[in-house]
């Protein structure tokens, strides 16, 4: 823990070493367990003044890390390894006894002190189900182990290791066995002097996840991602309404608030962090915080994607979401969206993207651009994909210590975002109902049309329309519909049988070749209607053609040209201009 003389010892350090500190600064215990920076100025600071000014020598860059641990490397010439070297330099150098850095990284926090869900117990990462981190969190994982798998690799073989460096190379072969059990031991075996151990790199990841700046502030040939650590600014706490200014120059990195206030704390503002990266980074998140969003993955083919970005619907990027200097947790280059394509959702928003990516999702081969079939369909299979994904939450959460009382508090928001976003989709879905309703057939609107068949109906056992949506007859009806439609010449003129659906009927019976398994997987289904409606109700069932082929093609014209809508799955027909 935290003591206020060794931060006094590191500003005097600091200070020692070219750092400027006005004398209002003052580190004070705000509360038990918790140091921050007050200012102790009479009145608030004039515009040009910048309270701390951290010199370049005493920032820790992927460069100070290559400068000085490149040595023990056979090679830094990959600069996408370049943070992951600045992860083995802390863990060596935290081992060094003689390090320049020692004063700064002696106060760093453990890894059990960051409380990060990776070290987790079995029991408390289990109330993550369902949740981004539940969902994502071995995943993440297993690119920090492929990550430090790299770089333990760049190691010279003549260079001095701990006595369990090999025992250390011998997790990445067996990580993909471990059980959350084992990860718990493991991961919690945190010995600051086997610098090589995966655990140790993790303290490293995490320590950069939740302190570090972006290295290109001070040296324009980093990579955006590079990231670098400024002793003594992180050591103010996060207060996202405080408003910060950085500037760069003469050789120093200079910080201020435009929140400062005679006697109160000098805040930093961290960014808009949502409780997921608060969690993972620091081990804490705020209730109800505004800045939290769920994540919906989606894997598609290549081709898939790019007829999508055809159509000029803009995918996501993790550049869009982000804030954390360190935005992947592996330095490989992985080709865009290898993973799927990741969207997000806040309580205020849905992505436009994310609609129109499940709009076109289910595009059938008649349909061009996005329809009116394709926005009701995608909307419905949207809300579906979301509240499967918010009935998979764990929202009973015992509240035995403040981790727990986190893990609840991020649940809960998850909960409420997904709520919300079906609120949105079903507000939508309304509106376009309620504008397109001419173009709209449901089978309420058949059985009140189309009197005959509604007594038809009858026969199989369907006194009223409530008794066909209580049951599983709701395709076989309409598959009967769509015959009837078919055979429309057969009957009297003015009955209800939209000549539309007899077209596209016809279209169909030209282009479809019925397989032998399509006649093995319908037939059943068809002997249990057919020859007994004929025989009863020959007035409909006994005129035109009604043959197995027919009932297929009926089947296969229904998803063409239908959604299913809501919990009910009420299937309702669209007209409209197929290609």
């Amino acid at each position: 823990m935290t003591k206020l003389s060794d931060i006094t010892s590191l500003v005097k350090w600091a200070e020692l070493n070219g750092a400027e500190l006005s004398p209002d600064v003052q580190f004070k215990e705000i509360s038990q367990n918790n140091i921050g920076a007050i200012y102790d100025g009479k009145t608030t600071p004039s515009e040009d003044t910048y309270p701390i000014s951290i010199p370049f020598k005493l920032i820790i860059t992927p460069r100070t890390a290559i400068s000085e641990f490149g040595k023990y490397l056979k090679s830094t010439d990959n600069k996408n390894h370049a943070n992951a070297i600045l992860k083995f330099y802390l863990c060596h150098e935290r081992n060094n006894a003689d390090s320049f850095f020692r004063p700064y990284l002696s106060l760093l926090p453990s890894l059990a002190s960051i409380d990060s869900p990776y070290t987790w117990s079995a029991q408390d990462k289990a109330y993550l189900k369902g949740t981004n981190l539940g969902n994502s969190l071995k995943e993440n994982l297993g690119s920090l182990v492929e990550e430090w798998w790299e770089v333990i690799n760049l190691l010279r073989d003549d260079i001095a290791k701990p006595e369990q460096h090999f025992v250390n190379m011998k997790f990445y072969y067996d990580f993909k066995f471990y059980t959350d059990e084992d990860l718990d031991e493991y991961l919690n075996k945190e010995e600051v002097e086997n610098w090589t151990s995966f655990p140790n790199f993790l303290w490293a990841s995490l320590i950069l996840k939740s302190r570090s700046f972006p290295a290109y502030l001070i040296d324009e040939s980093c990579n955006k991602n590079d990231a670098m650590l400024l002793p003594v600014v992180d050591l103010l706490n996060h207060n996202p309404e405080a408003k910060v200014n950085w500037d760069v120059s003469d050789g120093f990195f200079r910080f201020k608030s435009e929140s400062i206030q005679p006697g109160k704390e000098i805040f930093n503002n961290y960014g808009l962090k949502g409780n997921e990266e608060l969690l993972l980074a620091y081990g804490f998140c705020i209730e109800g915080n505004p800045r939290d969003s769920v994540a919906l993955k989606i894997k598609m083919p290549e081709e898939k994607l790019k007829e999508i970005e055809a159509l000029g619907i803009k995918l996501p990027t993790i550049d869009d979401y982000t804030n954390a200097v360190v935005a992947g947790e592996t330095s490989e280059v992985k080709t865009e969206y290898s993973d799927g394509v990741l969207f997000f959702i806040n309580a205020d928003h849905i992505p436009e993207s994310l609609i129109a990516t499940f709009q076109y999702l289910v595009q059938n081969t008649w349909e061009q651009g996005i329809t009116l079939r394709m926005q009701l369909a995608g909307l419905n299979h949207l809300r579906l994909a979301l509240e499967t994904k918010k009935n998979m939450l764990l929202l009973d959460v015992p509240q035995e210590s403040t981790r727990h009382k986190y893990i609840k508090w991020y649940i809960e928001s998850q909960s409420r975002i997904f709520s919300t976003a079906v609120k949105q989709i079903k507000k939508s879905e309304k509106e376009i109902l309620g504008a397109e309703k001419s173009h709209l057939i449901t089978l309420k609107n058949v059985y009140k049309k189309d009197g005959k068949f509604a007594q038809s109906l009858l026969f199989l056992g369907f006194p009223d329309y409530e008794s066909i949506l209580l049951s599983e007859f709701q395709d076989q009806c309409w598959i009967l519909w769509l015959m009837r439609c078919y055979n429309r010449g057969e009957y009297a003129e003015d009955e209800y049988l939209p000549e539309w659906i007899h077209d596209l009927f016809v279209r169909l019976r030209k282009e479809t070749d019925i397989t032998a398994q399509e006649v093995l997987n319908y037939k059943p289904i068809y002997d249990g209607l057919f020859p007994g409606l004929p025989d009863q109700l020959p007035e409909i069932y006994g005129k035109g053609q009604w043959t197995l082929s027919e009932f297929i093609v009926a089947a296969k014209l229904l998803d063409l040209i239908s959604f299913v809508r809501g919990k009910e799955q009420e299937c309702i027909l669209v007209d409209q201009d197929y290609k």
